[in-house]
């Protein structure tokens, strides 16, 4: 939880003064299929003000956005194998997406794809790399 945390947080930077990718939203996807706790809530509301703060914009809106894709995440683990490719890539795809409409911002379309396919290899080499950890969450 605290190496998510630490990535959450250089994401938050990363995402308020360099690039436009939803970095942020990723880390938080990420960690909610792989650690399946409650606690990615407050890392969601929290890693939302921050952002939100940082880039200047209203409070609160990227925080309920993120607690609102884990809340999805989470409510459908028992209904779908969460830890599937295509899950993530939906996932992913729809989250950023929305997130990038919310926000504002130019070339959602092509921003959500390189979203997704950076996610989706980020999440195969986790898997290959972790089979225990995707087993026992």
């Amino acid at each position: 939880m605290k190496l998510i945390a630490f990535f959450l947080a250089i994401s938050i930077l990363l995402e308020s003064t360099l690039i436009t990718l939803p970095l942020s939203l990723l880390i938080i996807i990420f960690a909610s299929v792989v650690i399946r706790k409650n606690d990615v809530f407050l890392l969601a509301f929290i890693s939302g003000l921050f952002l939100d703060i940082l880039r200047l914009g209203t409070v609160g809106k990227s925080s309920a956005y993120f607690v609102t894709i884990v809340l999805v995440i989470l409510a459908y683990q028992k209904k779908f194998e969460i830890t599937s490719m295509q899950f993530i890539g939906v996932t992913v795809l729809i989250g950023a997406l929305g997130y990038l409409f919310l926000v504002g911002a130019n070339h959602i379309i092509f921003q959500a794809l390189i979203s997704t396919l950076f996610t989706a290899t980020s999440f195969f080499v986790f898997k290959k790399t972790n089979k225990k950890a995707l087993k026992y969450a």
